[in-house]
Parts: structure tokens; C-alpha cells; sequence
């Protein structure tokens, strides 16, 4: 598999002494050992993943009493080498927090769940540090048939993501509840990163309008693109912020097609599907996820026929799980959770100005360092879907009030 960049050289610490301690930790036996080396493997493809290294492998060990075991596992690590991916993570909690959710946050998810009668997967955690090198460890589930996938064409394939972040959100809203500290936990501080992200999205609106001037049809469009190049960013970091209208719950945050694990039926079709990556959940709106949903998860033909539907079905497993579990109190409305969606539109307006257009390349030919300091070029200028689509869906913002001076 071609890996990606920074994963060719691995970091000399990562070694049989090290998995050593991982799997004594892992199985609390100090007498464990390993049966031979442990031969590292690229943890991801290129354009699969920016927020981490990543590393995989198997390791063959032996307990002081019993047979030869194997443990596949992904490792991902705080990037350390130089540049933008160091520099967006830096000081930050991201890691922090993933090692949390993972430790704390969804073994508990599971236990409320499965009361009820609802199964609830994720990777289970194997070894987590922060010191003095951040890494956190899961079993590497490929080989029980969870595998990535590309964006989903059906809204039968859909279903099962829709019910998986139903279930988290409704889990967070009980947990909430229960334990006053949990919003103030997982504060919603993501929108800082915006912050590093603006020499991506200023050559995002260079290229949209540079591609509107030149292109038939984006008219009556270019003074109002050209407004939210100015108010975007502010706009978007006031929409991560917690909702004052409706029920809040801890979300996802990057909840796109290459952070979800399908399993398929034999004749290919997806039949359950796994979140993974929990860096940056936070307490917030779920209108978060949804639009990660629409705009990142599922194809554009699927969104523009079945676009009411998605959310309606969310909102149905949202509001069944919250009765299950116990809860007693009010659940926003599908209507309200609809308004919500509006007040929020600068997260739409987002994806389809900064992140839409690389649906037309090549995923692996990203280079994700030149996209975030706004080097890279737009990938679907030349593409007439690209052109019908953003007409359409920059009409309705038009329309709808989200691009309001």
C-alpha cells in the first residue's frame, strides 16, 4: 500500500521494546512477550487522512500461561515533523480528547446501548500516552470485514450511518444529563482551528469567483460570493457554536465518508457502518453532523432526491433512542431541527465553497498541506456537474438567506 508522506520513516521509539509494553499493558501481564518482531505497515492511503501518522501491525505474542496470540492493531501518532499538519495541531487538545472518548466517553455509550438492546461499535482502544510521545492504539478491525469506502450512492446504504449517529448523539444527550460536567468537558473550541484555515478558504473564493466571472449563468451571483469572502469564516465559527433553539449533543465533528467502516453483505451492498477518528467531538448543534452527512457522505445525486428524507430518518432514530434510554425531557422538533439547519447554513456554504470541488480529483492526489495553506488549485472548473451544481446550490443560499448581506 502507498503511504502517505510522513509515514515512510517511522519514529525510531516505535520498536518491539515499545510494542512489548503495549501488549504487558494490554493484557496485564507483566510475563507476556513477544513471539518475533513487529513489522510496521503504512495506517492509511494517501488523501485518507491529515490529522494524524499513522502506522499498522500485527503483533504475535505469547502469555505466561497460554498458546501464541496476534493482535492487529493502527497506531496513530501526533504528527512531529515539521509543517502545517504540526502547526494545525499544535497546542491543542485534540489527541487529549480522542484518548478520552475512546477510554471514557463510548465504552459507556456501549453500556447504555446495549441495555436497551442497541449494538454500538467502534475500535476497541489497546494502549493510549501522551507522554513522552502522544499515540493512541486500536485494533485494527479490517479483518472482521469493516473496511473504508467512497461516498454512498443509495439511500438503503445510507441508513445505516444515519442510525449510528443518531445513537451517539441521543447517548451524549442522556449522558449530559446525567453528569453536569460533560458539555463543559467537551466545550465546542473547535472553531479556533478555523482560524488556521484562512489562507485555504481566501483561495477557495478566488477560485469560485475567478470561475463565476468566466462561466455563464453566476451573474447574479458574484456580488453576494464576493460579500461572504469577507464574513465567512466569522460566520462559520459563530455556527460550531451551541445551539440556543434546539436539543445540543456531543458531535462527531468530522464526520465524512473516510472516517466510517462499512461492513457489506455478500453481494457488496453496505450493511452496517462504524464511526472512527473522535479528535475533534464536541458539545455542540447538531446541525454539525448533518451537513456532514449531506455534503460529505453521500453522493450529490443522492443528497438533491433524498435530502428531506436523510434527515427526517435522523431525526426518527434521534428522537426513538432518547425514549428508549429514558429521556424525560422536551426533544426539539423535526420543524425546529429544520430552522436549525438554516441558522447554521454557513457550514453548507463552507463545504461546497472550500471542500466540494475536490470531489472531482483523484482522493490520493491531494496534497492536503497545499489545500489548507491555500496553494493548492480548483480541481473542477472545467467539470459542467460542478458548474450545474454550484449555480443551484448558491442560488439557494441566495435564496434562503444564508448568503444575507
Amino acid at each position: 500500500m502507498q503511504s502517505s508522506e510522513d509515514e515512510r520513516e517511522a519514529p525510531s521509539w516505535l520498536n518491539d521494546e515499545f510494542f512489548l509494553q503495549v501488549i504487558r499493558e494490554f493484557t496485564h501481564d507483566s510475563r507476556a512477550r513477544l513471539c518475533h518482531g513487529c513489522k510496521l505497515r503504512a495506517g492509511t492511503k494517501p488523501g485518507e487522512h491529515f490529522a494524524s501518522v499513522m502506522y499498522r501491525t500485527t503483533i504475535h505474542y505469547r502469555c505466561h500461561q497460554g498458546m501464541e496470540a496476534s493482535l492487529d492493531v493502527i497506531m496513530k501518532i501526533k504528527p512531529y515533523q515539521a509543517g502545517l499538519k504540526k502547526d494545525v495541531l499544535e497546542g491543542g487538545d485534540l489527541f487529549l480528547r480522542e484518548i478520552h472518548i475512546y477510554s471514557k466517553v463510548l465504552p459507556e455509550m456501549k453500556r447504555r446501548l446495549e441495555e436497551i438492546g442497541e449494538t454500538f461499535n467502534y475500535p476497541r482502544l489497546v494502549y493510549a500516552a501522551d507522554r513522552p510521545y502522544t499515540i493512541l492504539i486500536l485494533e485494527d478491525v479490517t479483518a472482521q470485514g469493516w473496511k473504508t469506502g467512497g461516498y454512498l450512492t443509495s439511500l438503503e446504504e445510507v441508513i445505516p450511518a444515519i442510525k449510528s449517529i443518531a445513537k451517539f448523539h441521543a447517548a451524549s444527550v442522556v449522558m449530559e444529563h446525567d453528569d453536569t460536567s460533560f458539555a463543559i468537558q467537551h466545550r465546542c473550541d473547535v472553531a479556533e482551528k478555523f482560524k488556521t484555515l484562512d489562507g485555504m478558504l481566501a483561495k477557495s473564493f478566488t477560485d469560485l469567483l475567478d470561475f463565476m466571472r468566466t462561466t455563464e449563468g453566476f451573474e447574479h451571483l458574484i456580488e453576494p460570493v464576493t460579500h461572504q469572502q469577507r464574513k465567512l469564516l466569522a460566520n462559520l465559527m459563530q455556527s460550531y457554536a451551541p445551539s440556543t433553539h434546539c436539543l445540543n449533543v456531543l458531535v462527531h465533528g468530522d464526520f465524512h465518508s473516510k472516517n466510517l467502516l462499512h461492513q457489506h453483505t455478500p453481494d457488496g451492498r453496505v450493511m452496517d457502518t462504524m464511526l472512527i477518528d473522535y479528535q475533534i467531538c464536541s458539545w455542540t448543534t447538531p446541525a454539525v453532523d448533518l451537513y456532514y452527512l449531506l455534503d460529505t457522505i453521500v453522493d450529490q445525486a443522492l443528497k438533491e432526491q433524498h435530502r428531506e428524507a436523510m434527515i427526517y430518518l435522523y431525526y426518527e432514530e434521534f428522537r426513538r433512542i432518547l425514549a428508549q434510554l429514558g429521556w424525560l425531557g422536551r426533544v426539539s422538533s423535526l420543524q425546529e431541527l429544520h430552522m436549525e439547519l438554516l441558522r447554521k447554513g454557513a457550514i453548507e456554504l463552507f463545504h461546497y465553497v472550500a471542500l466540494y470541488p475536490y470531489r472531482f480529483v483523484d482522493r490520493s492526489k491531494i496534497d492536503f498541506e497545499a489545500l489548507l495553506s491555500g496553494k493548492a488549485s480548483n480541481p473542477a472548473a472545467s467539470s459542467p456537474v460542478y458548474r450545474r451544481v454550484m449555480r443551484e446550490v448558491l442560488t439557494r443560499f441566495l435564496h434562503q438567506g444564508v448568503m444575507e448581506a
